[in-house]
């Protein structure tokens, strides 16, 4: 090998181990995922209802929503759109169904490429990934990505907040998760509130490799957020997180895969996120696509998935697990067709027990689907 070339490795390789080092530090937490308590009627009939949460169609693309949960019931989403990704003109958007509504606002853009460089005082290139959640007291949190250069690779991590529904935002703030330029950070999931307050955020980095993280949010003595990370097992294949706590200490978590196994890959925590198993495949294909989980109110499992044997994301489908992840069975097709994108699903259990599931309409819409446990069990053919 060259000098030179030796000189770059050993560059590199310093790099990661002080990354390594960095992140293991600023990931020591003791934290205990709080589960919330979700109301369920015995006697409740099955139920689904679709949705369409941007039916103007202002944007030609819209991709990755996410979605929380007022305190009076409200729902808030979130997601980009604009004339392509990273795009100049794409923007943050939210909308708001009004508890008891079956219809959602005209969706607002709250955040543009010119708003975040004059908020972060940077250069911004574009705009990406948006997940937003709620506190008790009605706060809303909205974190989201900004790229300067390059693609993904190149992107950061910003952080702002609501108090008035979404009217008004406080400046954005970036977060700083690496002693290396703090590049390449990005959030996909929805997040798992702790006990003492702040919560755990499924997050990933896409440079020098795909790895899977969690991000930790937790309140100072003024009661601001302020970021850590940590990461999960995975190699460099294993990315873009699913996070489901099953009681205060044990939680698994469902991780996109780039280009190895072409399975959806699982690990597992028994200490509330602070070390984890080894990714290993389940029986679900993953051919590079985004996946989400949830737990429901009788212990069972739901993933979202593209299914198929290949990269094409034209089927989006739901499976059941009633063993903690061991096996799995398909039981609904929530969007299939010959051509077309059906991508990025995020699930969010509100506390009268309903499931809403979003996803990514052939990049032309955001959708979505409420359903409860009566009709998972309908579908799976329990009785």
């Amino acid at each position: 090998m060259k000098p030179r070339s030796q000189f770059l490795l050993s560059i590199v390789t310093l790099a990661l181990v002080i990354l390594g080092i960095w992140q293991q530090q600023a990931g020591h937490v003791s934290p205990h995922f709080l589960i919330p308590e979700l109301s369920l009627s015995k006697k409740e009939a099955p139920f689904y209802r679709e949705e369409i949460l941007d039916a103007e169609e202002k944007c030609s693309m819209v991709h990755e929503a996410s979605m929380a949960e007022l305190p009076d019931g409200s729902l808030m989403a979130a997601w980009y759109g604009g004339s392509g990704e990273l795009a100049s003109d794409v923007a943050i958007y939210i909308s708001l169904q009004k508890k008891g509504s079956p219809s959602w606002s005209t969706p607002q853009a709250i955040i543009t490429r010119e708003k975040a460089a004059a908020d972060l005082a940077c250069f911004v290139k574009g705009l990406g990934n948006a997940l937003i959640f709620a506190e008790t007291d009605g706060s809303v949190h909205l974190l989201y990505v900004t790229v300067s250069a390059g693609k993904w690779s190149g992107s950061m991590l910003n952080l702002t907040t609501s108090h008035d529904r979404g009217v008004t935002w406080e400046k954005s703030r970036r977060l700083c998760l690496s002693p290396f330029f703090n590049l390449s950070e990005l959030v996909k999931n929805a997040p798992t509130p702790l006990k003492a307050g702040g919560w755990a955020i499924p997050a990933y980095q896409e440079f020098l490799g795909k790895f899977p993280e969690l991000l930790w949010l937790l309140p100072d003595k003024e009661g601001k957020l302020q970021a850590t990370k940590s990461r999960i097992a995975g190699g460099c294949s294993f990315f873009q997180p699913t996070m489901t706590p099953l009681n205060a200490q044990q939680s698994l978590v469902w991780c996109r895969d780039y280009q190895t196994s072409g399975m959806i890959a699982m690990a597992q925590s028994e200490d509330a996120g602070r070390s984890w198993s080894h990714p290993r495949p389940i029986s679900l294909p993953n051919h590079d696509s985004g996946i989400a989980s949830l737990r429901l109110q009788n212990g069972w499992l739901l993933l979202v998935f593209n299914d198929g044997t290949t990269s094409h994301r034209n089927i989006l489908r739901l499976a059941l697990s009633r063993d903690g992840g061991g096996t799995w069975k398909r039981i609904f097709t929530i969007a299939q067709a010959s051509q077309g994108e059906f991508s990025y699903p995020f699930f969010l259990q509100t506390r009268d027990g309903n499931i809403h599931l979003l996803y990514t309409w052939k990049r032309q819409q955001i959708h979505g689907i409420v359903f409860n446990l009566p009709k998972v069990m309908e579908w799976a053919g329990v009785e």
